[in-house]
């Protein structure tokens, strides 16, 4: 007689999933308590929580092995992020809430309709330049935000941030480039053989330089940080040699110092990070107000609910960290960063278990994007680095960006379910029937 036979990694992931549930009502309830609103409106971030394990549910029609981690993980990020978003500003929440059920949709949507991840590396080229044309359009017709031309759409109907998607459609472009050509750049490393070599890691380097420009022409300096981390990463896999990473962070060093001198928001960035205090009710206002909010929270926060958001320009974006800071804690922000390193780690876990370059390289090149971006964005409020426009992934406000982070989930799970033998990674064995 046959019967179905729940795998442990199913009911480890379920039993995640509804964890995640139990903290994200917790938390809603506790700010909708403190702002005195209804208790009952905290079930609101159960459409998440419910989505999440709908999708784990839909994501078994392909009948493969797949991971068991990066679905709880994602689900407690956003889970945090409806209740810090709900502490500032409740519509604002309730409008992520529909992005984040979008998103999840695209994810199983990728998840579904791509039959092989590796079925993507012929398209490679096809990443690249449609990575491209969306950001030539936005430096051209793209409207402005704080300085920045980041935007395409229409003002009042539809707005979204090309960069978003084009850091993915990057990843599939460097990912298969490097698949195809990693054997021969490998070989230029031989004496002799160098200009055969450059000849093929030189595109990549001239391709890589032009997005770069782009984003200086756009004021973006968080995509530009984004894109050279990336590139520096698929450089050293691509070699093998750290010399090349090395030569990489001084030219992107040099860059920086000439646009400091070159471009007066880019100095004026820089003047800011380094001394905020010399205008602290204006340029430094920001960065002042989100230091101020870490140190008050100290070890475990002054509670949710209880603390003046407010007073942190773009808190629902670039500062959400410092928010959570202030009502969570070091305790609070250290989780989230655990959370983060969990993603990251799995990511790479993958890149190194899949039995296919171009599967290997996609997996460890998203979790590079996801490491950068969270590093970029503590770094900025933490004052370690110039703070820049960037996301903070699954929790920060912006219809564009949780849209992207889910379709980068789903291609981590697509590698997962398609390239990563089962057998040399028993974590990620399905149900069977016996």
């Amino acid at each position: 007689m046959r019967r179905t036979i729940i795998s442990p990694g199913r009911r480890s992931e379920l039993s995640l999933l509804i964890f995640s549930t139990f903290v994200s009502v917790l938390g809603m309830a506790l700010v909708c308590v403190a702002m005195q609103q209804m208790p009952l409106r905290a079930l609101r971030v159960t459409a998440v929580s419910a989505g999440f394990i709908l999708t784990a549910m839909l994501l078994q029609v392909g009948g493969k092995s797949r991971d068991r981690l990066l679905l709880p993980c994602a689900s407690l990020l956003c889970g945090i992020g409806i209740v810090v978003l709900w502490r500032i500003n409740p519509d604002l929440a309730s409008r992520q809430i529909l992005w984040m059920l979008l998103g999840l949709s695209a994810m199983v949507g990728i998840y579904l309709l791509v039959d092989d991840v590796r079925d993507l590396a012929p398209y490679k080229y096809t990443a690249g330049a449609v990575a491209l044309g969306l950001l030539i359009i936005t430096m051209v017709a793209g409207r402005e935000s704080h300085g920045a031309r980041l935007w395409l759409g229409v003002d009042g109907y539809f707005m979204f941030q090309p960069v978003e998607l084009a850091k993915i459609l990057m990843a599939l472009f460097l990912a298969g480039y490097v698949a195809e050509k990693g054997d021969i750049i490998r070989a230029s490393m031989r004496p002799g053989v160098f200009l055969s070599g450059f000849k093929h890691m030189g595109p990549l380097l001239l391709v890589v330089l032009f997005f770069l420009g782009v984003f200086v022409a756009q004021r973006d300096l968080g995509a530009a940080v984004l894109f050279l981390g990336l590139f520096v990463a698929v450089s050293y896999l691509a070699t093998g040699r750290k010399t090349y990473a090395l030569l990489s962070l001084i030219l992107f060093a040099g860059g920086m110092v000439g646009a400091y001198y070159l471009f007066g928001h880019v100095r004026q960035r820089f003047d800011i990070w380094i001394n905020p205090w010399a205008d602290p009710t204006g340029n430094g206002y920001q960065i002042l107000q989100g230091l101020f909010a870490l140190g008050s929270g100290g070890l475990t926060g002054v509670g949710l609910g209880h603390g003046f958001p407010g007073t942190i320009p773009a808190a629902e974006t670039d500062m959400v960290y410092a928010v959570i800071g202030e009502e969570m804690g070091l305790a609070g922000t250290l989780a989230v960063l655990l959370l983060y390193v969990l993603v990251v780690a799995r990511s790479f876990d993958l890149g190194m278990r899949a039995r296919n370059q171009f599967a290997s390289l996609l997996a460890t090149c998203l979790g590079v994007v996801f490491a950068l971006q969270t590093l970029v964005i503590t770094g900025g409020v933490l004052r370690l680095i110039p703070l820049t426009g960037i996301t903070m992934p699954f929790i920060s406000y912006g219809g564009t960006s949780i849209v992207v982070n889910f379709i980068a989930l789903g291609l981590l799970l697509a590698v997962s379910r398609d390239a990563v033998s089962e057998e040399t990674d028993p974590k990620l064995r399905d149900g069977r029937t016996d």
